[in-house]
């Protein structure tokens, strides 16, 4: 039963987990490509989406505030059952990098593509 919430979402702290998410679906990907691994990270990152959705719709103390901090809430149990002690961080470290520093070597490639054809 949903109870309504006072309580301000998490909009940083939600933003920082589908970061997170982010570079976690690019690590996996890049290495083992688990299509099952895939699906779950991506069903994380859209209930994380939907909480925010529904914050940004409800002032507090509405249910469709109280249903987005339930979905933000049970997205981050989902989270952590993605991971354990076990799980290696730096896949995920190293494919948040690769996202900031290909950035610029993207960004010549296009403005290169955009020269040649003019």
């Amino acid at each position: 039963m949903l109870v309504p919430r006072a309580q301000p979402f998490p909009f940083e702290a939600v933003r920082d987990l589908i970061g997170i998410l982010r570079a976690m679906y690019a690590a996996e990907r890049a290495g083992r490509h688990d299509v099952q691994r895939l699906r779950r990270i991506r069903s994380v990152a859209e209930r994380l989406h939907l909480a925010q959705e529904l914050a940004l719709e409800h002032d507090p103390e509405t249910l469709g505030h109280a249903a987005a901090w339930r979905h933000a809430e049970r997205a981050t149990q989902e989270l952590g059952e993605l991971i354990d002690l076990t799980t290696p961080l730096e896949p995920t470290l190293e494919a948040a990098s690769r996202r900031v520093t290909d950035v610029g070597h993207r960004d010549a490639r296009r403005v290169g593509l955009k020269a040649r054809r003019s």
